[in-house]
């Protein structure tokens, strides 16, 4: 595992360079014209601080589309850069700004390898130039004009920078491509979306005050995203606080204490294999958490019996799936999804499930992949009226017996076909 990081760091490294030689390639193409020009040193000087600062107060949102986006406000000073000084001006206020911020944090303990700032500064210096240069050729007198270009430089400006950073991250994890591109590209595209209007606003407002246009828009900017960061950390409080709901749930008995959290896990896993993006993966993982949340309003007398359950005691249990959708509806994110997965968990295959007896696909496919992991893992451990299963044991019985009549047949396959992997890279 350490040879293939050292590999990927390695590589990385030639890539960052190869960047680097491209950008200097770019620098003496145009030196000619970095001495010959005059400069507007205020208003470098007033890009460089303003890239540094927006640097620094750059935070994570939780913007409307309820995704994790970073919504930096940097990159908008570096498209006005762009716009404002000609490219190689451009180029290497955006990227010294980025550089000067890495080496500030260096001073405060926060160390990267020489490749970082090696990509860091060459692809923003491309990333910079080629917009810089796409925007003077685009724009003109006209002021509608000028919008034009300025918008069409921003969607460059992303797809260059997106394109450098994907096969970075490839390049340095070898993961799968199709996760690579879910991982590093959901956020930025999203934050495309929201910044392509707000980069027009700005842009007008600068002709009319000038260069104050830009700080205020982007203080604007800031103060959405302070807003947006608490209202994420309030979301996080609350599913932090379901979480341990569940956990102290579980406490109450031996027999059920980590359960859901080894069903998350294995839910987790199979949604991973299935291709889903990392948000919803993550989704999925919360709801597998907290699929027995109803559970709390079931007394103990009934949760804990050691014996066969009655008719009325197993319809009581029968209520939790439709409790739990109920607590869940509590929070605004899950209100519309988690919620109805916790509600169809215990769902079968073959519509004799509970409490609406959809069959087959009719079934939402994260809760069948719940249902999987939640079958399994309660094979797999003590209960108060059996021992746990080997795993031998549980296979047969979810192959024989459960697979295409109360699990989805796919996911059985699919569960076994990953732990018997995990089984192989865990022999010696």
């Amino acid at each position: 595992m350490k040879e293939k990081k050292d590999f990927g760091e390695r590589n990385f490294l030639v890539y960052s360079s190869l960047i680097l030689v491209g950008f200097l390639f770019l620098f003496f193409l145009d030196l000619e014209n970095l001495f010959q020009n005059p400069h507007n040193w205020s208003l470098i000087i007033l890009f460089f601080l303003t890239n540094l600062f927006f640097d620094a107060v750059n935070i994570k949102t939780l913007e409307f589309t309820r995704g994790k986006v970073e919504t930096s406000a940097v990159f908008i000073v570096n498209i006005f850069t762009a716009a404002l000084l000609n490219p190689l001006e451009a180029s290497l206020v955006a990227a010294s700004s980025a550089i000067t911020f890495k080496i500030i944090k260096l001073f405060f303990g926060e160390r990267y390898p020489v490749s970082r700032y090696i990509f860091n500064f060459s692809q923003l210096a491309v990333t910079t130039y080629v917009t810089s240069f796409l925007f003077h050729r685009l724009s003109g007198t006209n002021t509608f004009q000028n919008i034009l270009a300025i918008l069409l430089s921003t969607v460059v400006y992303f797809l260059i920078n997106n394109i450098f950073v994907f096969f970075g991250v490839y390049i340095l994890t070898k993961g799968d491509i199709r996760e690579t591109a879910s991982k590093v590209l959901y956020g930025p595209v999203t934050s495309m979306a929201l910044m392509i209007p707000v980069i027009a606003v700005i842009y007008i407002l600068y002709q009319y005050i000038g260069f104050i246009a830009i700080p205020v828009s982007l203080a604007a900017v800031l103060s959405i995203q302070v807003g947006n960061y608490y209202r994420y950390k309030y979301y996080e409080a609350k599913l932090e606080h379901l979480k341990l709901l569940a956990k102290s749930l579980e406490e109450k008995d031996e027999y059920t204490r980590g359960h859901s959290e080894r069903v998350a896990e294995l839910a987790k896993k199979m949604a991973k294999r299935l291709g889903f993006s990392p948000k919803m993966v993550e989704r999925i993982y919360n709801a597998a958490f907290l699929h027995d949340i109803g559970k709390i309003g079931i007394p103990d007398h009934i949760l804990k019996k050691p014996t066969i359950l009655s008719k009325e005691e197993m319809s009581i249990v029968k209520n939790h799936p439709i409790m739990g959708e109920d607590i869940l509806r509590e929070v605004d994110i899950f209100n519309n999804r988690e919620s109805k997965w916790v509600r169809h968990h215990h769902e079968r295959w073959d519509g004799k499930g509970y409490p609406d007896g959809l069959r087959g696909e009719e079934i939402p496919l994260p809760s069948r992949i719940i249902s999987v992991a939640d079958v399994y893992e309660a094979l797999t451990s003590d209960r108060p009226y059996r021992k746990a299963l080997s795993y031998e044991e549980t296979k047969e019985i979810m192959m024989k017996n459960m697979k295409g009549v109360v699990l989805d047949p796919r996911l059985v396959d699919l569960l076994f076909e990953i732990l018997e992997e995990e089984k192989e890279e865990e022999k010696p």
